[in-house]
């Protein structure tokens, strides 16, 4: 789990640094990015710019990929402890871990399109 933890943190400083290097990325400005009324969010930012920007080393992409590691990280972890529960035959905690990555993914994935 610290693994994520620092390659997020590695991935969102890189990109913060190449962000001031270049004065900016994904076609803005520094001074837009750093704006209340930023136009780039999750909304206006999705999987196929980021994996796009990468190729390029963007700072934007950068910073979006380290965020989407730390949010995976404990998505990852408790997959993991279900299918060491089913091996270890342990129900009750299989259960559980059922419950909890249900919960997870819940939140993730349809909770956003309901506030919205």
């Amino acid at each position: 789990m610290i693994i994520g933890v620092v390659v997020s943190a590695s991935l969102m400083a890189a990109g913060a640094a190449v962000l001031f290097a270049r004065g900016g990325g994904g076609g803005y400005a520094l001074s837009q990015l750093a704006s209340l009324t930023s136009p780039v969010n999750s909304r206006t930012i999705g999987i196929r710019e980021i994996l796009g920007g990468l190729a390029s080393l963007d700072g934007i992409s950068l910073i979006f990929l380290g965020i989407m590691v730390l949010i995976a990280t404990p998505i990852v972890r408790v997959v993991l402890l279900v299918l060491q529960f089913i091996y270890e035959r342990n129900r009750l905690y299989f259960a559980l871990s059922i419950v909890v990555l249900a919960d997870m993914l819940v939140a993730i994935l349809v909770l956003p399109s309901i506030v919205h």
